[in-house]
């Protein structure tokens, strides 16, 4: 997934009627992808799909959860895709979802899946 990731970051892209030029790689992290399988878990076994959990619990609180302190931070959520392409091309025909992708402001991700759940934190790293 890192490297499907970086391969569109390094070339830039479209988003929306958006061009998104080029940026910098990401780099994985293990906080993130805590953050993110635990949410993937959490929508498949109380079956909802949102960023914020039923309680109100939002990305922010659950990368701060993972014991991550953060400068910047953005969510994607996906369902219905069983192959990293797929749900990387899902996201990219989706605006935002592509600006998160593409945004320079982010430095680290993480992913999590559960069935065909997604959840894909960026963050960069707070001082």
């Amino acid at each position: 997934m890192l490297q499907l990731v970086n391969d569109v970051r390094s070339k830039g892209c479209n988003c929306g009627s958006t061009a998104m030029p080029p940026v910098q790689p990401l780099s994985w992290n293990i906080l993130l992808e805590l953050a993110a399988a635990k949410h993937s878990k959490d929508m498949v076994e109380r079956k909802y799909f949102s960023h914020s959990s039923p309680e109100g619990t939002s990305p922010q609180q659950r990368i701060k959860a993972a014991g991550y302190s953060y400068s910047w931070s953005g969510e994607n959520i996906a369902s219905g895709f069983s192959k990293e392409a797929d749900v990387i091309n899902g996201w990219l025909k989706s605006e935002g979802h592509c600006k998160n992708i593409m945004s320079g402001n982010y430095k680290e991700m993480g992913v999590g899946r559960a069935n065909s759940v997604w959840t894909q934190v960026f963050a960069a790293p707070g001082k």
